[in-house]
């Protein structure tokens, strides 16, 4: 899984369980995002390091919040997840 997908999963899954007021730790975290520990404190680190989370803390920033409660709101609105970019032109599509 690449550190992106991975960032997302762990974004969302932090705004869940805060918002549900369940405890946080690294180990039931990365189970639940099909992902080493190691991986996960990488991508906690890289979220940390964009502003979005408090890796120490296993929180989000207020910036966090923001991105990962408007990411819930699109999926509860029912929208699809983008899977790729749309090609630009038909010569970039082939």
């Amino acid at each position: 899984m690449s550190e992106a997908k991975l960032c997302g999963r762990l974004l969302t899954q932090l705004y869940r369980r805060g918002q549900a007021g369940e405890g946080i730790d690294i180990v039931s975290l990365s189970e639940e995002a099909g992902a080493s520990v190691l991986a996960s404190l990488k991508a906690l680190t890289a979220l940390e390091r964009a502003g979005l989370a408090d890796a120490r803390r296993l929180r989000l920033t207020l910036s966090g919040l923001a991105l990962a409660a408007a990411f819930s709101q699109r999926r509860a609105a029912g929208a699809e997840p983008r899977t790729s970019r749309p090609a630009l032109s038909a010569r970039d599509a082939a």
